[in-house]
């Protein structure tokens, strides 16, 4: 059936105010349109989002449940991944991992799942568990890959492998140059090398 005018200005609408961050005029939104449309999935999942940036977590849950029984199955990626991500906010690292790993399986050419993986790893403190998923994820063919390099760096740099996480950084730069938090970044650790190979100077 082909979505009414009505129907697709109400999802413009409510895909600006999350653009927006607007956090309650989403909410808002979200629940007008699920009283007519229950099954949308784009939406229950956008509405589990921002009722987890608000920490209501039961209903985020109630409402992924919702997602994940009426999900076809090429997009269940999704409703895991968003799953992954209530239970990052709950403290619970470990099982989002496993569920961003299970996301991962079902969209295998995407990074973003391993970035995902790897910052909650990071998170737990498994600084080589993040490492290894976000060099993975430096190999995918899809996603957000200057973010993958970042955030190699990041936990390079954690580890005082700063020679390396320069490298990364010069990656992440060269997929985009404007990436302005990776050339900060990169300046930090260039600073640190240079202190390492001689006097610092101001």
């Amino acid at each position: 059936m082909k979505p009414s005018p009505e129907f697709k200005a109400r999802l413009s609408a409510l895909a600006a105010a999350d653009e927006k961050d607007q956090i309650g005029f989403t909410l808002y939104l979200c629940e007008r349109l699920l009283k007519d449309h229950p099954d949308h999935v784009p939406t229950l999942i956008r509405y589990a989002c921002n009722l987890i940036a608000v920490a209501q977590y039961d209903s985020a849950e109630a409402a992924l449940d919702r997602a994940q029984s009426v999900v076809p199955p090429k997009r269940l990626h999704l409703v895991l991944a968003q799953r992954g991500h209530l239970l990052e906010a709950k403290g619970d690292y470990s099982n989002a991992e496993g569920l961003f790993m299970e996301a991962h399986r079902l969209d295998p050419t995407d990074a973003t799942y391993l970035i995902y993986a790897g910052s909650v790893a990071f998170r737990s403190g498994n600084i080589d568990r993040a490492q290894k998923l976000a060099s993975r994820a430096t190999d995918c063919s899809e996603g957000c890959i200057e973010e993958a390099w970042f955030n190699l760096g990041g936990y390079l740099l954690s580890d005082k492998r700063y020679q390396d996480a320069a490298d990364c950084y010069r990656k992440a730069l060269e997929i985009d140059p404007h990436y302005d938090i990776a050339k900060q970044r990169l300046e930090d650790v260039e600073l640190i090398i240079a202190g390492e190979e001689g006097p610092v100077r101001s």
